[in-house]
């Protein structure tokens, strides 16, 4: 039936953006009239308030663009944003379907073969790749076929790097298994500070150092010393002005900076599993996992209580490494596989019944796990001597 052009606008305000989409091949009006609504409308961010977590928006967000929180730049009408998190979002959710299309990178190729990489992380387009001889490789994502466009010397084994964003400059943090924090500038390739610590955490502009049962906090605001009453911080982890640690002894505490009525504090005990652990991590919104010394992966959601899983006589292999992005747990394993799933409730996980989406791109120990966003979303698997960077869409 034909309608003037104007009832057809009338008829797109109301519609579902994806449908929206779909319907700019029908014509160059459509095409003209459809890409003009939705960018002056709010039809994305509908769409993100409707069928997004909210909770999971900072986790996106900070994917998207992490020079600003997203509370400081996300606007109703800003489609193209609002667009990317639900691309995002969907990525999410079709594990099932993604790629195992990708391109390796090799630092330690040409020089230091008896070092590996020891960790990753990413910010942006940046990739910074730690190693047990000291060196972090900076890539840019864009041009990954012109080598590192940086190579800092901390000259120690590493074990953490992590980024501080804002909008004039972008700081990697890195730390050695003794203790020593370097702040390098990678935009002007210089070592600008040192300091010490056990564990290193960053969010936006925000870095957070743990020692024992002290926090520091450097960056947005003048360098402030937070020390509780409880026993060492085994693991820490911040989303902006939002720390959540845990302590050896099962404290989870979560600490608010700067909220109207003052920093607030909050913990609750729950006791540790009773065996060795190797290694923890907190994922927002509020999650922590342990691997095991003896490969079981272990699960504490919003403070309740810990579920420790035996994986090995369903995936073959122990995990070495683990990570929680949204609703989406992605497992990597001692002989080179990545098991990537899609869990509706974290509390209620049975890996007997649920399928993962396997990667096989080496057969050396899986050291790190990213998700990247530029342009496309990537997952970025680390092994020992190389780094797989797998287009998911």
């Amino acid at each position: 039936m034909y309608f003037p052009p104007e009832i057809w606008d009338h008829i797109f305000l109301y519609a579902d953006p994806v449908t929206l989409t779909n319907l700019k091949t029908v014509c160059q009006h459509w095409n003209k009239s459809i890409d003009k609504i939705l960018k002056q409308n709010d039809h994305w961010y509908r769409k993100c308030k409707t069928e997004i977590p909210e909770y999971f928006w900072s986790t996106f967000c900070k994917t998207l663009n992490p020079k600003k929180y997203y509370t400081k730049f996300h606007e109703k009408h800003d489609a193209e944003m609002w667009m990317a998190l639900y691309k995002l979002w969907i990525t999410c959710k079709n594990t099932m379907n993604w790629n195992t299309e990708n391109v390796c990178i090799e630092p330690l190729r040409r020089q230091h073969h008896a070092g590996q990489i020891t960790c990753v992380e990413t910010s942006g387009n940046l990739i910074a790749i730690g190693t047990s001889e000291g060196y972090i490789y900076f890539y840019d994502m864009c041009a990954l076929q012109k080598g590192p466009v940086y190579v800092a010397d901390h000259m120690e084994y590493i074990n953490t790097v992590q980024f501080i964003t804002d909008e004039t400059s972008i700081i990697c943090v890195s730390r050695s298994v003794n203790g020593h924090i370097s702040f390098w500038d990678v935009r002007l390739k210089k070592l600008i500070e040192k300091a010490r610590g056990d564990l290193i955490c960053t969010s936006y502009s925000y870095c957070y150092t743990a020692a024992y049962n002290r926090i520091v906090i450097e960056g947005s605001i003048p360098r402030t010393v937070y020390e509780f009453d409880t026993d060492n911080i085994i693991a820490i982890g911040a989303d902006n002005e939002e720390v959540l640690f845990y302590t050896q002894e099962g404290h989870f505490v979560h600490l608010s900076l700067n909220t109207p009525s003052g920093n607030y504090l909050n913990w609750t005990s729950i006791k540790p599993p009773n065996i060795k652990i190797r290694h923890y991590y907190i994922f927002k919104p509020d999650a922590v996992v342990c691997i095991t010394d003896n490969g079981y992966l272990g699960f504490l959601v919003k403070g309740k209580e810990w579920i420790v899983h035996n994986l090995f006589p369903i995936l073959h292999g122990t995990p070495t490494t683990v990570l929680v992005y949204a609703n989406v747990l992605i497992v990597g394993l001692d002989c080179g596989n990545v098991h990537v799933y899609y869990i509706n409730d974290f509390e209620t996980i049975n890996f007997n019944t649920i399928s993962s989406k396997k990667f096989t791109l080496d057969y050396t120990a899986v050291i790190s796990l990213n998700i990247l966003v530029q342009v496309e979303a990537y997952l970025i698997i680390s092994y020992i001597k190389k780094v797989c960077i797998v287009k998911l869409n």
